[in-house]
């Protein structure tokens, strides 16, 4: 039976809810489980690019399954993209954040050579449409916020083809990316940044020294409760394993101390170096 559309979809929390949103229909959703917005992205696509999933397994605190996992459905979404056919109708999500944005690109590249009829969903702008009558305006941060009511909605009322000179402009970002040495990226201004690895220290340091000021005294703070902060307060989208890391990476710089187990963020406190 042939397949009615193919979607693209970057994030694990947003790819269950779009399969869950197209449960019943005979649609093919393609998921990218990676953030795209860190880590060494160069031939990422191909088997040298494996460095991404080292890179993760040596810097972050996460049960080395969930790598392993991770890296075997990456490979076999790549695959399916490339299998895509002439004359296909693809769906790409996206959203206003660095992974999404690079994940939109990246795949536009690889099908750059492929006939196919290219449609984008921008969950963000579709949340602003989708709550225009009741009068509120909410502001998503990556399509795994949306559930499935709001996704079927967006694929109803927002999609939109992309144009011959925007996929050629995604292209060639695509392929820029793919060829980048950079390890971060940012989403400002309508476009994606290379910016250093310690990015967020300082917005790191700053929510330390912001919680410890409301303390009687400069008391340690659990890192989880710093995670929490920095999540809710940074402008670019973030996971909690990055910021983590970032942590860890200040205390090895004796920018914080720590007391506790650093095995897990669960496991200690920081507190900023006087």
């Amino acid at each position: 039976m042939a397949i009615l559309l193919i979607h693209l979809i970057f994030g694990s929390s947003g790819t269950s809810s779009l399969s869950s949103t197209f449960c019943n229909k005979r649609d093919q959703i393609i998921g990218f489980p990676i953030d795209f917005s860190i880590g060494p992205l160069t031939n990422i696509h191909e088997r040298r690019g494996i460095n991404y999933f080292n890179w993760l397994e040596s810097s972050f605190q996460t049960i080395r399954e969930e790598f392993k996992e991770d890296q075997r459905v990456f490979s076999q979404s790549i695959h399916k993209l490339l299998e895509i056919k002439n004359g296909e109708k693809v769906t790409i999500w996206t959203c206003e954040n660095a992974s999404e944005q690079i994940g939109l690109r990246i795949c536009c590249y690889l099908l750059e050579n492929k006939q196919v009829e290219l449609i984008i969903i921008n969950t963000f702008y579709a949340m602003h449409q989708f709550m225009r009558h009741d009068n509120v305006r909410v502001d998503i941060r990556h399509t795994g916020e949306c559930n499935d009511e709001s996704l079927a909605y967006f694929y109803k009322y927002s999609k939109y083809p992309i144009s011959v000179k925007e996929r050629s402009q995604y292209e060639q970002d695509g392929q820029r990316l793919l060829r980048s040495k950079s390890m971060v990226r940012s989403w400002k201004q309508g476009r994606v940044m290379d910016e250093s690895e310690t990015r967020d220290d300082k917005f790191i340091l700053n929510c330390v020294k912001r919680l410890q000021s409301n303390q009687p005294i400069a008391e340690f703070l659990p890192a989880v409760r710093v995670v929490g902060e920095v999540i809710g307060l940074s402008e670019q989208t973030l996971s909690d394993s990055w910021i983590e890391y970032r942590i860890r990476s200040l205390i090895s710089a004796n920018q914080l101390a720590y007391k506790g187990n650093l095995k897990s963020m669960r496991l200690y406190k920081i507190k900023v170096v006087s």
